[in-house]
């Protein structure tokens, strides 16, 4: 089945404001902001903590070791100062005003929640079964539940915002600024995983894991065209790992095994297979909702017509 739908990397160039140095205002700006509104969510959380006798910096310090998603303030440090990004970077394009914030979201016309519940539940089976299978053959009930009730609430509605807001900053904003430069799909992949996986403190085989991850992800959104179904898998991914570990079934550590590196490697190959096999097969990505660019330009043009003047009587 063949689509028309125009090529998800290049997709900025299809606004008339574009210029090569406009992502990086974007970028530079969307920095700015993540900065202030983290800051202000990581204090909140500081505060909540401190007055509950919580060593808020030994966490922050721990890495992965002494990350908290299982509590109020835990979740808000943990989850909310990443989940700020995704205000930030509509805030940094709003400023910049180059493109529609539905660029970011798809070339399809926006964010499809039709394609994103489709694909999640792809997700469930090439991702989040295996990943419950290994937890339950390779980690030990403790007994240990680290969950606090609003905790678990929070950890809930938090996860997904976090996994899209990491989404939209790398296989968004910036796979798609080095996508607008380069020509070759396969080093903006590249790049924006170097990126992403430098975010994540992981031991060696860690970092090799999460790199695939990246990779993978970027493919997925190259090969649907949006950032639906990488938002699915990163959420049934985190969000997996989290209540596992927050149940008493092992612990989010930053030293990876290489098991769960190879399973990792396996999943997201199945889960990219699924994607392919629903685009050519099912046509899933094939559909436009809208020309947003095309609304976005014509708006920008009618911007730039002179008022007339009407004629003196």
């Amino acid at each position: 089945m063949q689509s028309n739908v125009p090529a998800y990397l290049t997709y900025p160039k299809q606004f008339t404001p574009y210029k090569w140095y406009k992502p990086l205002l974007v970028g530079l700006l969307t920095i700015v902001f993540c900065l202030l509104f983290s800051f202000g969510v990581t204090l909140i959380g500081t505060v909540i903590g401190a007055r509950q006798g919580y060593d808020v910096l030994k966490m922050i310090n721990g890495g992965y070791n002494t990350m908290d998603v299982y509590t109020i303030h835990g979740a808000i440090i943990s989850l909310g100062s990443v989940a700020v990004f995704l205000p930030a970077l509509l805030i940094g394009n709003r400023i910049v005003n180059s493109r529609s914030f539905s660029s970011y979201s798809s070339s399809r016309g926006g964010f499809d929640f039709g394609v994103f519940f489709k694909t999640l539940a792809g997700a469930l089976v090439c991702i989040g079964i295996p990943l419950t299978v290994q937890t339950l053959l390779t980690e030990k009930a403790t007994g240990n539940i680290r969950f606090t009730v609003i905790g678990i609430i929070l950890c809930v509605i938090l996860v997904p915002l976090q996994c899209f807001a990491e989404e939209y900053i790398f296989r968004g904003l910036i796979m798609q600024a080095f996508g607008s430069w380069i020509r070759i799909p396969v080093i903006p992949i590249i790049l924006q995983t170097i990126l992403f996986a430098a975010g994540h403190p992981y031991n060696l085989v860690g970092v090799i894991s999460i790199s695939v991850t990246g990779i993978a992800l970027g493919i997925c959104t190259v090969v649907t065209n949006g950032l639906e179904a990488s938002c699915a898998a990163h959420t049934v991914n985190n969000l997996a790992a989290f209540l596992f570990a927050g149940f008493g079934f092992g612990a989010i550590r930053s030293q990876v095994d290489v098991f769960s590196m190879v399973m990792t490697v396996c999943c997201m190959g199945l889960y990219i297979g699924f994607l392919v096999f629903a685009k050519k097969k099912l046509g899933w990505f094939d559909k436009v909702k809208k020309d947003d660019a095309a609304q976005f330009n014509a708006k920008i043009s009618r911007r730039a017509q002179p008022v007339p003047v009407p004629a003196d009587k």
